[in-house]
């Protein structure tokens, strides 16, 4: 069975060290806009592997084309949380000296100087958050992290198709998210008004990864940050694997397997399979990343679920999976919204 569906199978051991030993390197977007989320140790943790591996490193151009086009508004995203953090604090500030004034005739709670004491803290929490800001590095005028991955990339990324060939995937991908297959899928609701490129832009990823495959002897192993399911196998909320329809469609058409990878487990494997030596701490901080951008999809999940069973949906829960599709992270709701904003602007 393993020989006819083997894109159930995980690889053993002696394979996937075969694939690390000699396959490109390609990265997602979403990979690369993460590095503005990271710490600094982190990130450079990961521009080190990334200049371990720079000679085996490809990317498609929609891949490269996301990056570009989202760079600043993720820039802009990181800088407007300050704003959000302050106006969070207000309106909790606000609350709790509100539900302090409705006890001000109680005999023993000291309303007044527990204000004052409120009013203290919240002041040298503030004062903290203007020296984080302050001190928060000024991307929109110097970006290392542009300048080193520009660097990185030079001569590393893919043709774009042609316009004939755009369309046609555009084609494609209209069948293909009807029929809810994979990539891209759960992209409808949240893109459709914003052109083909960005609707199938999951799809032209896909594509052009594949292209490149059959260009080269090796195989590739897609890192990507995606947390949808038009990416990853999950069953009762736990990821279990890449989609096998992905795996199997990039055999069908390459004859080749493809690996893909989140980023905090692509550099686990990395210090296993390329001897690299990347600290435990970075690799748990992208992971936080990760599972902090899940537990939000999932926590909107549940709470469709609890409203369609009160409601008395006997199938609740496929349905809340169907209403709630492309539940985006609040990453990237900032980046949709100041991208809407900006456009709005023009």
């Amino acid at each position: 069975m393993k020989d006819i569906l083997d894109e159930y199978y995980k690889l053993n051991d002696e394979a996937l060290k075969k694939h690390w030993d000699q396959d490109v390197f390609s990265f997602d977007a979403n990979v690369l806009l993460n590095l503005y989320r990271y710490t600094p140790k982190t990130r450079n943790a990961f521009f080190n592997l990334l200049e371990k591996i720079k000679d085996r490193i490809w990317i498609s151009y929609q891949a490269a084309f996301e990056y570009q086009k989202n760079r600043l508004i993720v820039i802009n995203a990181q800088k407007e949380a300050y704003k959000d953090v302050r106006d969070t604090l207000d309106k909790k500030k606000g609350e709790i000296e509100a539900k302090l004034n409705s006890f001000k005739k109680h005999p023993y709670l000291q309303t007044s100087e527990l204000k004052m004491q409120i009013e203290s803290a919240f002041k040298s929490i503030e004062k903290d958050l203007d020296k984080l800001e302050e001190n928060h590095p000024d991307y929109m005028s110097e970006d290392p992290i542009w300048e080193r991955l520009t660097k990185l990339l030079d001569g590393k990324v893919g043709e774009n198709f042609s316009k004939e060939t755009s369309e046609k995937v555009y084609r494609e991908g209209k069948k293909r998210y009807e029929e809810n297959i994979p990539p891209g899928y759960m992209d409808f609701k949240s893109k459709k008004g914003e052109g083909d490129q960005s609707l199938f832009g999951d799809l032209l990823v896909w594509k052009q990864i594949i292209e490149k495959a059959k260009t080269i002897e090796s195989s590739i192993i897609l890192i990507t940050d995606d947390l949808k399911e038009d990416w990853w196998y999950k069953f009762k909320g736990k990821t279990i694997s890449p989609r096998p329809e992905l795996i199997k469609e990039f055999k069908d058409d390459t004859g080749k397997r493809i690996s893909i990878y989140q980023a905090d487990v692509f550099l686990e494997l990395a210090n296993k399979n390329l001897k690299q030596n990347t600290d435990s701490d970075a690799i748990q901080e992208m992971r936080k990343v990760r599972l902090a951008d899940e537990q939000e999809i999932d926590k909107e999940r549940k709470l469709m679920e609890m409203f369609l069973e009160d409601s008395g949906d006997e199938n609740f829960r496929e349905n809340a999976k169907q209403m709630v599709p492309n539940k985006e992270t609040l990453f990237e709701k900032a980046i949709r919204t100041s991208s809407e904003n900006g456009q709005d602007k023009m």
